[in-house]
């Protein structure tokens, strides 16, 4: 794997027992015995040229310890390059790409005469609705046990010299710190009673060792050490290899301790991260391997507890962004699996200066948009949007969705729009004061893309692409009939965008009444336009999609269906020909009779 051009932004979070928690693109590690898992990330990255910038929120519950996230990075990041973040702008970007949900109400199709001077208003107007995370194993083999030793009569001949044969050679700890001197425990043992009793020395400049004692090591990168053991009779060798974990950088941002390490052995840096106290994911040293042979880098951010700041319980990070320039476009995803408790939700939204981005190396699709749906959705927004989503993945396993991809200026930014804005201070926040170009002026495209995946379904990281402009989720119509799906465009405005239509009720008495011109309620008071939030935790399987949406979702080949007829409330009486019985059916048959009767008679 190529050294890749980003990392995982987030909404992260740490789970103790039974507490929820959110992610970012590396693993958790922390210095308790609490289980770290995984469930939703949000990622921002921002990205022009070869340069990326990389933010991530993270918060968590749980008991405050030491705590720290790695990410692996392409290079080793400079103080200049990490920064922390106002957590609000998180809120503001998701909110602004988020699915929404709009409300029209059908206007007069009788309105009265129009004064002159607004006799070329469009027929069909539009009404934009503002809106808004193993014991030394020390052989201690005998040093010659056994035998008894027994006493020699002065008459006997001298003992023999034996020769010492090597049976183990151990270290503890098998990594350390590069270019820092550490104590090491050398162990080692003899498959024979060599005599006299042997000197041993280590090289690397150890020196003399003493079987189960410490003696210091200092080492620049990861070495094959030699133990030569040897008397007058001979001498045995043997080898062991000890990692080394380089520190590159070193500094503090805020409440965060930052390590940028680079390693050569997956185990190694494994083991480095536990002699530190931190307590590894399972499993976690095959998913750090490509990583380490393709060069990468660790991003290692430790929280110190006491600068933590708690609200209700919960510890609140301040979000770190960190930029690097890197040829490749991706996100290393696959770490993060090693905190994954069951289905891992990702949002990405990116930021370029004209460039909608698509993954490479995974199938992209559109989510369905542009349908109506019942009232009833508007307070299960979430949930309607949520099952709508995992029928679409449902539909088209392993791929990555998009949900937005939109051309803003500073004079359109969006149509509608949701209750969230960027503007140019929030672009600067998340990269715009590292990346100059338009964006740094408030002109962007903002792409939204959507995975949901568990430990399994994703074998590779995502990979990024241009995309070709695509437009698709407005309140444009046509002969055709409302704009349906994403089609190709010379602009990228497209929007996973739903619709609740309030038709006139009122009296109808014109000779050609103009129906199906939509705006605000007839009141002429704001109307929320609703955006899709945590839809990672909504409630999944609750919900009947096909009985909520107002048209078959094509896209997915999926088909709506009447809803449920509703339930009376308990102790209504309703009446039934079942209710009345055989009498009771002779009877309104007598009445009918008896009303037709009646009737012609009159006549």
């Amino acid at each position: 794997m190529k050294p890749i051009g980003t990392v995982l932004a987030a909404t992260a979070g740490i789970a103790a027992t039974a507490a929820i928690a959110h992610a970012f693109c590396g693993f958790y590690v922390a210095g308790s015995n609490a289980k770290l898992f995984n469930d939703a990330t949000q990622v921002v990255l921002m990205r022009e040229g070869t340069r990326t910038v990389l933010s991530m929120q993270n918060d968590y519950k749980g008991p405050l310890e030491d705590f720290a996230m790695v990410v692996p990075v392409p290079v080793v990041l400079k103080p200049t390059d990490v920064k922390v973040l106002d957590p609000a702008v998180f809120d503001r970007i998701n909110g602004f790409s988020a699915p929404r949900l709009v409300e029209y109400w059908e206007e007069d199709p009788c309105p009265p005469p129009e004064p002159e001077y607004t006799k070329y208003r469009r027929p069909n107007v539009r009404m934009k609705m503002m809106s808004k995370s193993a014991p030394m194993a020390m052989d201690m083999a005998s040093e010659g046990g056994g035998g008894g030793g027994g006493y020699y009569e002065a008459e006997e001949k001298p003992r023999r010299p034996v020769p010492p044969i090597l049976s183990s050679f151990s270290a503890y700890p098998q990594t350390v710190t590069a270019n820092v001197a550490t104590p090491v425990t050398w162990s080692f043992g003899f498959s024979n009673q060599p005599y006299p009793e042997p000197t041993c020395t280590v090289d690397h400049g150890v020196g003399t060792v003493y079987n189960g004692q410490p003696a210091s090591v200092t080492l620049a990168a990861s070495s094959t050490l030699k133990i030569t053991c040897a008397n007058s009779a001979g001498k045995s060798e043997k080898t062991v290899k000890i990692n080394a974990v380089k520190i590159e950088a070193k500094f503090d941002v805020a409440e965060y301790q930052i390590l940028i390490l680079s390693a050569s052995e997956a185990a190694g840096l494994e083991d480095w991260l536990k002699i530190n106290n931190y307590k590894i994911p399972a499993g976690a040293e095959p998913l750090l391997r490509p990583y380490i042979e393709s060069g990468m880098k660790f991003f290692v951010a430790k929280v110190d507890p006491k600068k933590v700041k708690m609200v209700d319980g919960r510890g609140v990070l301040s979000p770190l962004r960190f930029h690097y320039d890197s040829e490749e476009f991706s996100l290393p995803i696959r770490l993060g699996l090693a905190n994954s408790s069951g289905k891992q939700d990702l949002i990405i939204n990116i930021l370029s200066a004209s460039k909608r981005y698509e993954t490479s190396n995974y199938k992209n699709v559109f989510i369905p948009t542009n349908f109506d749906v019942r009232p009833s959705v508007k307070t299960r927004f979430a949930e309607f949007y949520a099952a709508l989503f995992d029928k679409t993945i449902e539909a088209n396993p392993g791929s990555v969705v998009t949900e937005y991809a939109w051309t803003a200026v500073p004079s359109f930014k969006c149509d509608p729009c949701t209750d969230s804005d960027l503007n140019s201070p929030d672009l600067a926040t998340l990269g715009a004061d590292v990346t100059g170009g338009p964006m740094a002026t408030g002109n962007f495209v903002l792409t939204r893309l959507h995975a949901r995946y568990g430990k399994t379904d994703m074998k590779d990281d995502l990979r990024f692409k241009e995309g070709a402009p695509m437009t698709g989720g407005r309140e444009q119509w046509s002969k055709q009939g409302l704009e349906y799906g994403a089609a190709p465009s010379s602009q990228n405005y497209f929007q996973a965008r739903y619709a609740i239509r309030h038709w006139w009720t009122g009296s109808i008495k014109c000779k050609n009444p103009r129906r199906g011109v939509w705006g605000g309620p007839p009141d002429g008071a704001y109307q929320q336009t609703l955006a899709a939030g945590r839809t990672a935790f909504a409630p999944r399987g609750k919900l009947e999609l096909a009985t909520v949406i107002g048209r078959d979702l094509w896209e997915i080949g999926y088909k709506k269906k009447a809803p449920p007829p509703k339930t009376p409330p308990a102790g209504t009486k309703t009446m039934s020909l079942v209710g009345f019985g055989a009498g009771g059916v002779a009877a309104l048959v007598l009445i009918g009779l008896t009303v037709i009767v009646a009737r012609r008679r009159r006549a």
